[in-house]
């Protein structure tokens, strides 16, 4: 919101907390009071049924906004871990609410943050509605690196910090077959993969790819079955 930028925003500050990789920064059903606006790096939100079996429910990127699901009931429904060292701007909600009674643009940001969740939650709802799991994980790919792509990063490169187990999760499928659909996706020619490293090679055929809602995903489309012998084959992502 940068014409909301002015004197009085320039005097609000927040206190910053850095947080390792694979550290927990927020609990599931631990007491609500405080929310957490991602900085730098990359985390994980996660619910756990009663057995422990972890569901990965999204992934908080930079500028995205954590503990928004604790307003309701005034308790954490997720947990949230960082997948990578990172940083986040910790905001007491009871001082955030009674600064935005003064400065309107707070509470307007804060509209915006819990309408951005809302998409991310009908993106997510989008990705699901994919019966074939190669579909499932294109739309992944094509989300997350136009997540990117609006940070003002590379549209076409990205270091995945999840892990194949993270993403299958995510995906409701399991992570030998997110292993599987990268290495074909690879040997099609639509992307590059290396560890975590992955490049989109053919955004446009994996746009036509993801508009496929039913059945199994053809691995080599006719116009590339000349060039399979050129494609980068995939290296398996790191559990």
């Amino acid at each position: 919101m940068p014409e909301e930028i002015c004197a009085q925003t320039d005097q609000l500050f927040f206190s910053t907390r850095r947080i390792r990789a694979n550290t927990v920064l927020v609990r599931e059903g631990s007491l609500f009071g405080t929310l957490y606006v991602v900085g730098s790096g990359s985390f994980k939100c996660s619910q756990s049924d009663l057995e422990g079996y972890e569901q990965v429910l999204g992934f908080a990127l930079q500028g995205d906004v954590i503990g928004l699901d604790g307003l309701c009931e005034d308790r954490q429904s997720n947990t949230a871990i960082a997948l990578e060292d990172s940083t986040v701007a910790m905001v007491p909600f009871r001082d955030f609410v009674r600064a935005s009674h003064e400065l309107p643009a707070l509470e307007r940001l804060l509209h915006l943050s819990v309408s951005r969740e809302l998409r991310r939650k009908s993106v997510a709802q989008h990705v699901m509605a994919a019966a074939s799991a190669d579909v499932r994980l294109v739309r992944f790919l094509l989300e997350i690196t136009s997540r990117h792509a609006s940070l003002g990063f590379s549209s076409r490169r990205l270091r995945l910090r999840m892990s194949r187990r993270d993403i299958g999760s995510y995906l409701g499928v399991a992570h030998e077959t997110v292993s599987r659909s990268l290495k074909g996706l690879a040997e099609a020619g639509y992307i590059g993969v290396n560890h975590k490293e992955l490049e989109i090679l053919d955004r446009d055929g994996l746009q036509r790819l993801q508009r496929n809602t039913r059945g199994a995903t053809e691995r080599v489309c006719p116009s590339r079955k000349g060039q399979q012998a050129g494609a980068q084959a995939a290296v398996p992502l790191a559990a």
